[in-house]
């Protein structure tokens, strides 16, 4: 049986994925699509193109930018990442969250659930710290230091602290299984 906070943070993580989808489809995945879908104003998908130009206009993310900004050797990878890594693995987890989230206190996560969220929240860790140090270190001269904070602290920033929460959650939960799994080896 999982105990209440296991319950609120499954809930958490279902938000979380839940608007992650979105990201990824509507801004994160947008460059991997062609250009003629989405770049010229008669395109069917050109509202994709003008929430980048919005996001772009609203946050300064250098990551986003178009050339001569520079986008660091890392960056296609990270995107491929979240190709082949993250959206398979939100699409799985919205499906796998609501149907643990029948309003019992129960959580619906399997320890190969678990494992599978934990390697998604150290991926998405280390990725997203990697983007937040990068971003730390833009010029001042294109990116203010008050741009900065609303990129760390708001919107990259919420991404790291729900991925430490999950791994460390995850973690625990599966150290638990072993622990009671050990427990039962040693009585017999």
């Amino acid at each position: 049986m999982a105990s209440s906070a296991q319950y609120w943070l499954d809930k958490l993580y279902l938000t979380y994925f839940l608007i992650h989808l979105p990201v990824l489809f509507c801004v994160d995945l947008v460059p991997l699509y062609p250009a003629s879908l989405w770049v010229p104003p008669s395109s069917p998908l050109h509202f994709l193109y003008e929430l980048r130009v919005y996001y772009i206009e609203s946050y300064n993310d250098q990551f986003f930018a178009p050339p001569p900004a520079p986008i660091p050797s890392f960056f296609p990878l990270f995107a491929f990442l979240e190709l082949v890594f993250h959206l398979p693995v939100s699409v799985w987890a919205v499906r796998v969250l609501l149907r643990g989230s029948g309003g019992s206190t129960r959580s619906g996560l399997s320890g190969r659930d678990e494992l599978l969220l934990l390697v998604y929240g150290i991926e998405t860790a280390l990725t997203t710290a990697t983007c937040m140090y990068e971003a730390f270190l833009w010029d001042p001269a294109v990116v203010t230091a008050e741009q900065k904070v609303v990129l760390l602290c708001g919107l990259y920033g919420g991404y790291l602290a729900v991925a430490v929460l999950l791994t460390v959650d995850m973690y625990a939960r599966l150290l638990g299984r072993l622990d009671m799994s050990d427990a039962r080896k040693k009585v017999q």
